[in-house]
């Protein structure tokens, strides 16, 4: 079996878990941005909204004009998906790092699962090698 080391850091004379800290902070930081792009999805949705109302804002809502058409068209349904797909995206994104950032915090040690494989695999190899003596002694 593989030993694994806690790494304890120490501020003030006080010791804390490093990798509880640095997990501790990941959440903190992974939670204020999806906070933030939640609030980013519906502010875009509100710019879709007023788009769909009055289609000569897009450019000033958005950035960017509507085919040819001056007034910049009209603002359709695909657009209102395309426009959200990014802040959507942003919001996985951060909450899929909010859960990492959890399962840092909650384990006390990190174990890669190679590494765990290969333990095991050192463990049948050694004993098939075992056993491959064992039987060739026997033969003699």
């Amino acid at each position: 079996m593989v030993a694994h080391r806690i790494l304890w850091f120490s501020i003030g004379g006080k010791r804390f878990h490093l990798l509880k800290l640095a997990g501790a902070f990941f959440i903190f930081a992974s939670v204020l941005k999806v906070a933030e792009s939640a609030y980013q999805i519906f502010v875009t949705a509100n710019k879709a909204i007023y788009a769909q109302i009055d289609p000569t804002l897009i450019p000033s809502l958005f950035g960017w004009a509507m085919g040819a058409n001056p007034s910049g068209g009209s603002f359709l349904t695909e657009d209102v998906v395309g426009v959200l797909l990014g802040p959507v995206a942003v919001f996985l994104f951060w909450l899929g790092l909010a859960v990492i950032a959890i399962m840092v915090y909650q384990s006390g040690k990190v174990i890669l699962p190679i590494e765990e494989y290969e333990t095991v695999v050192k463990e049948k190899h050694k004993a098939l090698i075992r056993k491959a003596i064992a039987a060739h002694h026997k033969r003699r």
